[in-house]
């Protein structure tokens, strides 16, 4: 726990992005989790499987696109599955990337410089 803190805090806004993409990358799990089992259950249409494409919005539109459903039965609800699940982990994924920030400068442990333009020196 001790490196995933530390690591979080080498960011700008870590704790930030931590928070945001850490629960969503858990609702994405705990969605695949629920899908998997429901869908399994006697009596089942599949209709379980829209809270899972909800949840992973909007790459699930793009997967809807794929052929998933001319393969094989046994393999083609366990690819899409699978293929939903993976497409809400690079959200998540994603959204660490984009509201971490910049990496803090390790020397001073403040925030890193922003570039500017050059400074003319006086000869």
């Amino acid at each position: 726990m001790r490196a995933l803190t530390r690591y979080v805090s080498r960011y700008e806004r870590g704790g930030f992005a931590a928070a945001i993409a850490g629960p969503y990358g858990l609702i994405v799990v705990a969605a695949t989790v629920y899908v998997a089992i429901s869908t399994q259950r006697p009596g089942s249409q599949g209709l379980e499987a829209i809270v899972l494409f909800a949840v992973t919005s909007p790459l699930s539109m793009l997967l809807m696109f794929l052929p998933l459903a001319s393969l094989p039965d046994p393999l083609g609800p366990q690819i899409s599955l699978l293929a939903f699940t993976a497409a809400g982990l690079f959200q998540a994924w994603l959204l660490w990337l984009v509201i971490r920030g910049r990496r803090r400068d390790k020397a001073s442990g403040e925030d890193a410089p922003t570039p500017g333009p050059p400074t003319a020196r006086p000869s």
